[in-house]
């Protein structure tokens, strides 16, 4: 979404502003929140009214749109939530329907390459498995008994642990379009919210009311509930020698075998420290493991990078559900209403993530060898 950064600006400025002034705090707090709602999505709220207006009298326009053909259930949903305060219940407007969520989710993966790491559960699953082959096996006839412990080891994880909640605008502009285009609207937020609370939580998680990120550990936790860092590895580059604690480490010291690995970082480390030890200055890879992928993410902070195994980090969701604010009662030009997400995550072991101190790479020189040296015999004039 295209994002006026002086109209944020100067929504920021204002929101501070009623928020100063205004003696009704609970009501001030909710129009900072409309202004700057409005003012970070005004281009999609101006492009989906615009192409609203124009279907109206041209179908032709209207079928390249591709808008979805919603459901009993998601039709239902959307008459709710464009009145909200009109609800059979003021504490919760309804539960969304789990074909919006997994649409999303669909639509997530495929938008953030950070999140297509993820083995993500089905919307309506309570409890999502969790396990890795540690590599012991066992042979024996189809009827004896199995003589060694099979070595995977198979957690329960329970998604309704911790709650990823953002609080919305329904702008009057959207509630009285026609159902498809709340549709695009609301999922378009959705799908934004979703994307940042999934790839903070994947990668910053504390494990406290969210799930643990890969920059911290399973097992150890702190006083305070939240899990401990993991230690910041250093290598210097890319070369064989340099990568090979971080394939090891992967490999759950040889007990797993791998195709590809990613490599995420905060753009501006990408700029300053990955690329300069990566690229030639021709802009090749000089990796030496050809199936390293860079993501970025400005998720992930500066000063830290982490290596990653793709799918081998489960994140769940369940329970999503949009409530009214009821601390103040609807505005006159937009309703705002709460979704939260139950949701949880964590990675099948430590070793699926070796986070290292990104500041320590080395920028790539290319080395330069003589292979010999040839001499010339210089002879005096007139010799």
């Amino acid at each position: 979404m295209k994002i006026n950064e002086n109209e944020i600006k100067n929504a920021k400025e204002k929101a501070i502003k009623i928020l100063e002034e205004k003696e009704d705090k609970k009501a001030a707090i909710i129009e900072a929140i409309e202004i700057l709602h409005e003012a970070e999505h005004a281009s999609l709220i101006a492009e989906i009214t615009m192409e609203a207006e124009l279907a109206k009298s041209d179908k032709q326009y209207e079928e390249k749109l591709n808008l979805r053909t919603l459901n009993k259930e998601e039709t239902e949903f959307y008459e709710l939530l464009r009145k909200p305060s009109q609800a059979i219940t003021a504490d919760q407007i309804d539960i969304i329907p789990n074909t919006i969520i997994n649409r999303t989710l669909d639509d997530v993966k495929k938008e953030s390459g950070i999140l297509s790491l993820i083995e993500f559960s089905p919307a309506d699953v309570k409890r999502w498995i969790v396990a890795e082959k540690s590599g012991t096996y066992s042979w024996g006839g189809l009827t004896a008994a199995i003589t060694a412990t099979l070595g995977a080891e198979i957690e329960g994880l329970n998604i309704e642990l911790s709650k990823l909640s953002v609080a919305l605008i329904i702008p009057k502009a959207i509630r009285d379009l026609a159902l498809p285009f709340v549709d695009k609207y609301f999922t378009a937020i959705l799908n934004e919210t979703l994307i940042d609370g999934a790839e903070y939580g994947f990668l910053m998680g504390t494990g406290k009311d969210m799930p643990i990120g890969v920059y911290k550990q399973i097992e150890s936790v702190n006083e305070d509930g939240t899990h401990k860092d993991k230690t910041l590895n250093i290598i210097t580059s890319f070369t064989p020698k340099a990568l090979a604690p971080v394939k090891k480490a992967l490999s759950n010291n040889g007990k797993r075998t791998f195709t590809e690995i990613a490599l995420i970082c905060n753009p501006a480390d990408e700029a300053d420290y990955v690329a300069p030890a990566i690229y030639d200055d021709e802009g090749k890879l000089i990796s030496s493991y050809k199936n390293l992928k860079v993501m970025q993410s400005a998720n992930n902070p500066q000063g830290k990078a982490v290596f990653v195994l793709p799918k081998k980090y489960v994140m769940g969701f369940s329970g999503f559900k949009v409530d009214e604010y009821k601390e103040t009662k609807a505005l006159d030009d937009a309703d705002v209403i709460v979704a939260k997400a139950y949701a949880n995550g964590r990675a099948v072991d430590d070793n699926c993530a070796y986070p290292i101190d990104v500041t320590k790479l080395q920028e790539y020189v290319r080395k330069v060898s003589v292979v010999g040296t040839v001499q010339t015999e210089t002879t005096e004039e007139g010799a």
